[in-house]
């Protein structure tokens, strides 16, 4: 039987959990199945308010208000000075200019969900950034694609991964070949 976001969102219904996490390595295609999971949110065409975070090859990482669209980097590629095995370096501005407003205002939005697209080792030293992220799950549905890591690397990314109150979906448990139809 191949696997589906129905089946995967039927499982996250009959859990009775809140939050929505897609989690796995690099090209397990978790943001093809968190963009169809977004479908089943009741949104309509509206867009989630939250992030989505932008790779751009050789460059960066730009986070973006998926309402106001506004857009700032969170990462500087930059090789000879990130840590071993990212080539990321986190940019701290960015999570204030954007990431932080637009956390702030999933609490003053009329939606019971908000996205985040995607969490991962950028996050891990703002701590601002953290708080306002687990202040909006405290009030809202959070659906997000949460980068994986080695265990007890990112303790931020072990927090919300490990949330009682969260359905985690971690495609590394799949086969590639097991879903998507």
């Amino acid at each position: 039987m191949k696997l589906t976001a129905e089946i995967f969102w039927q499982q996250y219904i009959r859990s009775g959990k809140r939050h929505l996490l897609v989690t796995g390595w690099r090209g397990k295609g978790k943001s093809t199945l968190f963009n169809r999971l977004k479908g089943f949110v009741g949104c309509g065409n509206r867009a989630l308010p939250g992030l989505t975070s932008v790779y751009i090859p050789k460059t960066g990482v730009m986070l973006v208000d998926n309402i106001t669209k506004a857009e700032a980097a969170v990462g500087i590629y930059c090789p000879e000075k990130a840590e071993i095995g990212k080539n990321m370096i986190p940019y701290s501005d960015g999570f204030y200019a954007v990431g932080i407003p637009a956390l702030k205002a999933v609490l003053n939005s009329d939606s019971k969900w908000f996205s985040v697209d995607e969490i991962g080792f950028l996050e891990s030293r703002e701590e601002q950034f953290q708080r306002a992220l687990l202040t909006a799950m405290e009030s809202r549905n959070l659906i997000a694609v949460v980068r994986k890591t080695e265990k007890g690397t990112v303790p931020f990314i072990d927090e919300i991964l490990s949330c009682g109150d969260a359905f985690v979906i971690d495609l590394d448990d799949y086969d590639n070949a097991d879903y998507w139809d």
